[in-house]
């Protein structure tokens, strides 16, 4: 990534932010929970964004902002995360291996 800059946009992630769709029953939309926001201001060691200051030493840690690319992976992550551990839950002992073996599972603990 490029050096962070003032006047850099990026996205904030809210929980509490829901915005529904009209046409379906169900939860808040996923997606409508991140916001942009662009750092308007800079101390030595902070970025000044929505008058709160986040630190520069990691400013995408604990979701404080987050890149398009980052925003768009905890979207996927959100929509697939459940279905696939379902999948896994119901998959045959050879791909449960293979699975482990993906994963780097020792088994240790029997």
């Amino acid at each position: 990534m490029t050096e962070i800059k003032v006047g850099d946009v990026f996205w904030k992630f809210d929980l509490n932010r829901r915005v529904y769709d009209k046409e379906k029953v169900g939860g808040p939309i996923y997606r409508e929970h991140f916001y942009q926001v662009e750092i308007t201001g800079e101390t030595s060691k902070s970025w000044i964004v929505n008058g709160q200051k986040i630190p520069k030493s990691n400013p995408f840690a604990s979701g404080k902002l987050y890149t398009d690319e980052m925003k768009e992976n905890k979207i996927w992550e959100n929509s697939h995360r459940y279905n696939i551990s379902r999948l896994v839950g119901h998959c045959s002992i050879d791909d449960l291996k293979s699975i482990a073996d993906l994963l780097k599972y020792s088994g240790d603990k029997e």
